[in-house]
């Protein structure tokens, strides 16, 4: 009879292991977050923080559907510039982290427009910065 308590313990923490671990979160998330936090707070200086100096923004313009390649210095000073705040639904969709790479999907929704950005992020001195970001706009 002992043995089969044994047995029968050692099979539940066998289960149990891969369900402790799923509940584990990656130790960088917080620092993805953080980056991106900044990033959807749509105020131009935390903006900045949140993108490498070298950043891409890369997207088909919804009415000429033309590829645009824009600095991401021209997208912070149109972020700057802008001083009127729209009511704006801001979320992350999604997030993956592998090492010092990371991808996040993020959703903004303003009226009846909808943006859905593709982020992704490197570690780079120790700092989490967007390398590059591309999008679409859906209305």
């Amino acid at each position: 009879m002992k043995q089969i308590a044994s047995i029968l313990l050692l099979v539940i923490g066998l289960f149990a292991r891969p369900i402790a671990g799923a509940a584990q979160t990656n130790p960088e998330e917080t620092g993805v977050r953080a980056c991106l936090e900044n990033y959807m707070s749509g105020d131009g200086n935390r903006m900045e923080l949140a993108f490498h100096p070298t950043a891409t923004m890369k997207y088909i313009d919804y009415q000429s559907g033309e590829f645009k390649d824009v600095p991401i210095a021209d997208f912070i000073a149109r972020a700057k510039a802008n001083t009127k705040k729209s009511e704006r639904k801001i979320s992350i969709v999604s997030l993956n982290i592998e090492g010092t790479a990371a991808q996040a999907k993020i959703r903004i929704e303003s009226g009846t427009v909808v943006l859905n950005d593709y982020m992704n992020l490197l570690k780079i001195n120790g700092a989490w910065k967007i390398v590059s970001k591309i999008f679409s706009r859906q209305s």
